[in-house]
């Protein structure tokens, strides 16, 4: 089993939709998936609930209420980490997993927020669980933009993997309004949202990852 937090005390970064769309994109190869919402508003619960019953499976827990129990069979968990998260729970959360990504918009509101906390979540993961990898994604980011730029430039001097970027797209919206994923809408209209996904889960995966499945409408 691999597990994967996504966390950032900022909220509005994007959490939810990687965390979503990373399930989805397991769930589509068959793969059995949960997903542990620990946010209060339960957005990736509520998300869950108007997902079509004729879309792959997944699991859904409600982090919040105690231990989960996913399929003895699960093969991938995804943790969707809430807004304000304390370092310590942030701690605890690290032991549990093997890939921890922070989403960062490329604003500089988002990047001296996130500043601090990678600085300390570098240590979190040295400190409780070596074997951890971690890596910041840029959500809603146009690279033509100085800001993205800037936020490059920032990640370098951190020292810490900027393993992806993802556009400002409105498949997003779309795909989460109806409850389903990037890699579950038709090809002919999110490739270029998909492509995008293709180095951040080489990188959570440790390997060169198959073209993604889609499923036909």
């Amino acid at each position: 089993m691999r597990s994967i937090l996504v966390v950032n005390p900022k909220g509005g970064c994007g959490k939810t939709t990687i965390a979503t769309n990373l399930a989805t994109y397991y769930a589509v190869w068959g793969m059995s998936t949960a997903l542990v919402d620990l946010d209060p508003q339960q957005s990736s619960m509520e998300w869950l609930r108007v997902r079509p019953k004729d879309e792959n499976p997944i699991q859904g827990f409600n982090g919040l209420k105690g231990k989960i129990f996913p399929h003895a069979d699960t093969e991938r968990v995804i943790y969707d980490c809430p807004a304000r998260t304390d370092s310590k729970k942030v701690a605890r959360l690290i032991e549990l997993v093997d890939v921890v990504i922070i989403p960062v918009m490329p604003s500089a509101i988002d990047m001296r927020v996130a500043a601090s906390f990678v600085a300390d979540i570098v240590g979190k993961v040295k400190e409780s669980n070596g074997k951890a990898i971690m890596g910041v994604v840029a959500n809603r980011a146009q690279k033509n933009y100085h800001s993205y730029k800037a936020l490059n430039k920032f990640l370098k001097a951190l020292d810490v993997p900027f393993v992806g970027a993802l556009r400002n797209s409105q498949n997003y919206i779309k795909a989460a309004d109806t409850g389903i994923g990037i890699f579950e809408v038709p090809l002919s209209e999110a490739k270029p949202d998909m492509k995008e996904w293709e180095p951040i889960l080489n990188w959570v995966e440790g390997k060169r990852v198959l073209q993604a499945k889609i499923a036909k409408k």
